[in-house]
């Protein structure tokens, strides 16, 4: 089982094998969902091309889990486009390498597990990863605040329970490392 505590000034994570390789694929999942290969990007604007942005406004994403990760910025659609134009690239650029990160601490750890200490930093973007791999996983599972009432209604064998429990303690790990910072 996860460890996570405070210690000389830095959050101390221990992950199981299993813990680190689920961890690990989970947010090299979500990392390739924000990944958006059919985004046009028509930038002449050779800033603009640096920052992603392009020249016309960018549609939401039809795909609800990643419509969560990069909602609508306003309850207009123009001005929801435009902000999208703006910052739809620098989004998702900001969460993978948060992704990118978590996924590189925790990959290819082995059966033995790791031992990781995260600077202060390094936790807030732990957090950050966590967060999103858990909305998607949520999206995907379609949570809702009965979450307890399905869990009691879910056999053993169901094949949704071990993707909520991965769910649940994503929230726990999110939740002792917000602790473990606090401390």
């Amino acid at each position: 089982m996860a460890e996570v505590r405070r210690r000389a000034g830095a959050v101390q994570v221990v992950l199981s094998g299993q813990e680190a390789s689920a961890l690990s694929a989970l947010a090299a999942q979500v990392a390739t969902l924000l990944a958006d290969e059919d985004s046009p990007t028509h930038a002449t604007d050779p800033l603009e091309a640096m920052m992603g942005m392009t020249t016309e406004p960018v549609d939401p994403p039809d795909d609800p889990a990643l419509r969560r990760l990069l909602p609508d910025a306003y309850a207009d659609d123009t001005m929801s486009g435009e902000f999208r134009r703006l910052m739809d690239g620098e989004l998702r650029r900001q969460k993978a390498e948060a992704l990118d990160e978590l996924h590189g601490a925790v990959e290819g750890t082995g059966e033995g597990g790791v031992k990781l200490r995260l600077a202060p930093q390094q936790a807030e973007t732990w957090l950050q990863a966590l967060n999103d791999i858990r909305l998607v996983l949520g999206t995907r599972l379609d949570v809702t605040e009965d979450l307890d009432d399905r869990w009691a209604k879910l056999g053993p064998d169901d094949p949704m329970a071990p993707l909520l429990s991965a769910y649940e303690w994503l929230g726990w790990l999110q939740e002792s490392v917000v602790v473990a910072l606090d401390d």
